[in-house]
């Protein structure tokens, strides 16, 4: 199953991981995907992937750009 890593506006949480089937959905369609995962494992190791490019470029103490920099560097 493929799953997508998604940031959503105005939305308290940073990231989501959701799968692809499930996008389809209503619910999901403010869903703004910023990278694509063939399974579960994969999804995880690119969320900390992210995490790590973040705080390499801008810190680790300031996630609130988190977010605009994410749907920036879409991979």
């Amino acid at each position: 199953m493929e799953y997508c890593l998604c940031v959503k506006p105005n939305d308290k949480n940073l990231l989501h991981i959701v799968a692809r089937q499930d996008l389809r959905r209503g619910f999901h369609t403010p869903f703004r995907i910023v990278a694509t995962a063939t399974d579960e494992l994969e999804a995880f190791e690119l969320v900390a992937a992210l995490v790590q490019d973040y705080c390499d470029a801008r810190g680790c103490l300031d996630f609130s750009g988190f977010k605009q920099w994410a749907a920036e560097a879409k991979r």
